[in-house]
């Protein structure tokens, strides 16, 4: 059996010898797709699992309810309650801190009674002390390099309650927040830390400090813990079964005479930027899974083009015996050879790639991959990937190939009448007249077969459409920023530690040189309202993530542009109104529509509000805006601000650090304490670190797309050259000259990638949208617009064209030197 089966393999042996051009180039199309793919595979192996080991090893707490104290003896009560798996108390300050370049940015300052007894929302030391001695401070190591600061140094702090500046201030072009007098204010970075459960300080402009309550009470803040961490034994991955849990707890708490302010409930075992990454890493293992697509497109042209050449030899192999089955066994084998090749060269380039994409992305997340293993079913996997996919494409030119019978395969010379174009094309091109007929004969050997032609155009038409994809992709995103950015027309927000009567407020801010105007934009956490009274929102430790607020909003304001998506905005009579951004809607109240009434938990206390609107409103959390007068009248705090907008006279950066210093310096001496400014530069700071991650990886996926559509495109026009050299020999014997054949198969070349363009445009139109959709609503809870770019059409044209050109021209100078005798004796 295996005799009578050798000259078959005999046959493969000389074909890979014959064709190993255009087989390295299959090899390679393969391995660059599954180097994509498995790049990608790899890393979102990597990064959940690390991530989500990262986050869960610091043993989040399902809850942490805010109270008006929290002793020992409490947290022993509350750990004896059968559901309650563990306890812990803790407090958190929002403080600032003075950078080494005299900046003030935010500090979340968490106390914890006992370094060594940490249990809940923990964190690792990274140098330096631990715990840290009384007078200072841990910082998380992000804010270190964020900021410039190092072990040693001794910064200045400034706390809600701490004591007011009451001597001179330094003098220095640095100056620009508050100084403070008294050592109690002067903190040492004593030690490094690692806090793996937060969102990178880059990312959110702040920094992470640790403290125990020594220090607190010597920054004026007492001693007094109000954070109760518990971590619930049953379903603790269920948020409505951490929900029903708290909430019985909160009722035993209050039963027992314990205030409860807010209970903050965060997405179970998520990591504050979960979303972000599950963003990146589904668009690009979509655009990877599409590049490998397309190397077995690729694959199955080069394959058809190939069996094109060899109809003949099938033709001489059915005469003497051999069964279609055995002939296309022989080309499968082929084909699962080349995949295995291919393997071997991308698996573990995708392997090597994905570990250090996964580090970038672990280092811009701020955690930490302790195994970069990756599970052997996973690799086994890719291997698999890129033997099937290739596999199923091709079967189906192979058996094409392999079902014709003797006599059409002996009688098959490649120009036959048969396998021309149709009878319309062929008349609309003989009445052409006036362009080269070099250009007209171009045209109609595009057409000749139609099926290879319908599998290249369908490979570069899909190369070109992702290309453009991502191009368009990255300049909506890049829009979206934009847009965030142009709809803000303010250059600050001053947040006060405590509100303050409005006219002085406002009368002391107009008259500091460099403000143009003032605006009141008052801000208060909020919740929906719930029957037992208590306030639940689903804020993670930093306080912002998941945060839902009601703010005044002047209803004249022209600060901030809001696109309305249903209803209107505020009006100046507007008593009980309320307009829901976007997020707001889609988290707190999604079955709400303009016209039903809402409830909001507000200090403790429900107020009813009417929903006149739902405004778009981008990278901004979940907020509900209504009047001042009617949020006044819901907190008890007529004409008092503790939230102001400002318009500076000039925009640029010094200016601003420049009159937000003389802000501060006022508001401190009249005894308005600053307690955060957020400044356009900062804010554009943060927006930009959530979001440039995707904009460069984009960049570098389309440059992968743009490889994969070159290299389908330079192997497809070999192909087709190498499969005509009978037809140029018959153009040579009726007088053609070797320019004429140059030219006629550059022209097809330039014809195809022109034909693939076209389709390529209109094809990037509604993968475009599905995408930005995909991605918006993942990231923003709203789907990116579509942004159709024309330099992503201009570029994509160019390459197809150069690569036309360039593709065609060695193979079609080749055959062009081919001597008549030589064409004609090619089989």
């Amino acid at each position: 059996m295996f005799s009578r089966l050798s000259p078959r393999w005999r046959k493969l042996l000389g074909d890979l010898r014959s064709t190993r051009g255009r087989l390295v180039v299959m090899v390679l199309a393969l391995a660059v797709g599954i180097f994509g793919v498995g790049t990608l595979l790899n890393a979102y192996t990597l990064l959940t699992r690390e991530m989500s080991r990262n986050y869960l090893g610091t043993h989040p707490a399902s809850a942490t309810l805010e109270l008006d104290r929290v002793d020992s003896a409490l947290v022993d009560a509350v750990r004896q309650r059968p559901e309650i798996a563990a306890a812990e108390a803790s407090s958190m300050v929002s403080a600032r801190l003075e950078t080494t370049s005299g900046q003030w940015v935010p500090l979340l300052l968490f106390i914890v009674p006992d370094f060594g007894a940490l249990s809940i929302n923990t964190f690792k030391s990274v140098s330096g002390a631990w715990p840290p001695p009384s007078g200072t401070v841990l910082l998380e190591r992000e804010a270190l390099r964020l900021f410039k600061l190092k072990t040693g140094d001794v910064v200045q702090v400034q706390t809600p309650h701490g004591p007011q500046q009451n001597g001179p201030q330094r003098n220095g072009p640095q100056q620009n927040g508050p100084q403070q007098n008294g050592a109690q204010q002067s903190l040492t970075l004593s030690g490094v830390v690692h806090d793996a459960g937060l969102a990178p300080a880059g990312q959110e402009q702040m920094a992470y400090g640790y403290a125990t309550p020594a220090t607190l009470e010597r920054l004026g803040e007492g001693r007094t813990l109000h954070l109760l961490k518990v971590i619930v034994k049953n379903k603790p991955l269920e948020r409505g079964a951490i929900e029903r849990t708290v909430s019985s707890l909160a009722q035993w708490l209050r039963a027992g005479g314990r205030t409860v302010e807010q209970i903050q409930i965060p997405p179970p075992a998520l990591h504050p930027h979960q979303t972000q990454m599950t963003a990146i890493l589904t668009l690009f293992l979509l655009f990877s899974g599409l590049a490998l697509i397309l190397s077995a497109i690729l694959t199955a042209t080069l394959i058809g083009g190939l069996l094109a050449q060899q109809v003949r030899q099938i033709g001489v192999m059915k005469a003497i015996g051999a069964r279609t089955g055995q002939i296309a066994h022989l080309y499968l084998v082929m084909v699962v050879s080349l995949g295995l090749l291919a393997a071997a060269l991308g698996v573990p380039a995708g392997v090597a790639a994905g570990r250090g994409f996964a580090g970038i992305i672990a280092e811009l997340l701020n955690f930490t991959i302790y195994s970069d293993e990756i599970p052997a079913g996973i690799v086994l996997a890719q291997v698999a990937i890129g033997v099937l996919i290739p596999v199923l494409v091709a079967l189906v030119p192979i058996l094409n190939a392999t079902r014709v019978t003797v006599r059409e395969a002996i009688s098959d010379f490649g120009t036959t009448r048969k396998t021309g174009g149709s009878d319309w094309l062929e008349g609309l091109l003989g009445n052409i007249r006036g362009l080269d007929r070099t250009l007209i004969l171009a045209i109609r050997n595009t057409f000749r077969r139609r099926g290879r032609t319908l599998l290249t155009l369908s490979l570069l038409a899909a190369a070109g459409a992702m290309f453009m994809t991502s191009l368009n992709v990255k300049a909506a995103w890049a829009d979206y920023l934009a847009q965030a950015t142009q709809d803000r027309h303010y250059d600050l927000e001053v947040k006060l530690q405590t509100p303050q009567p409005e006219a002085p407020l406002l009368e002391t801010l107009k008259t500091i040189s460099g403000v143009q105007q003032v605006e009141i934009w008052n801000s208060t956490p909020a919740a929906p309202s719930r029957p037992d009274g208590l306030v639940v929102v689903g804020t993670y430790p930093d306080g912002g993530h998941g945060s839902f607020a009601l703010r005044s909003s002047p209803p004249s304001s022209k600060l901030v542009d809001h696109t309305l998506l249903s209803g209107r905005w505020l009006r100046p009579d507007d008593t009980n109104a309320v307009v829901l951004n976007h997020t707001a809607h889609a988290i707190y109240f999604p079955t709400h529509k303009v016209g039903d009434f809402i409830s909001l938990s507000l200090e403790g206390h429900s107020k009813i509000f009417k929903l006149v609107g739902i405004a778009r409103e981008r990278i901004t959390p979940a907020s509900a805006y209504t009047t001042p007068q009617a949020y006044a009248r819901a907190l008890g705090l007529p004409e008092h601000s503790g939230t102001v907008r400002i318009v500076m006279t000039a925009h640029d950066a010094q200016s601003i650090d420049r009159v937000t210093q003389s802000i501060e310096s006022t508001l401190e001496r009249t005894g308005s304490r600053v307690s955060q400014n957020i400044s356009a530069s900062r804010l554009d700071s943060a927006l930009n670190g959530h979001v440039y991650i995707l904009i460069y990886a984009l960049m570098l996926m389309s440059l992968l797309m743009a490889v994969v559509g070159t290299l389908g495109l330079t192997s497809a026009m070999s192909t087709g050259v190498t499969e005509r050299t009978r037809e140029f020999g018959i153009m040579r014997t009726i007088g053609g000259r070797s320019g004429t054949v140059l030219r006629n198969v550059i022209f097809e070349g330039v014809f195809i990638g022109l034909m693939s363009w076209a389709i390529a445009v209109i094809l990037a139109l509604p993968l475009s949208k599905v995408v930005g959709a995909l991605l918006g609503n993942l990231a923003f809870r709203t789907p990116l617009e579509l942004v159709f770019s024309a330099s992503a059409v201009l570029i994509w044209l160019l390459l197809i064209v150069v690569g036309a050109v360039l593709a065609s021209a060695f193979p079609a100078q080749r055959a062009s030197k081919l001597t008549i005798r030589e064409t004609l004796a090619y089989v």
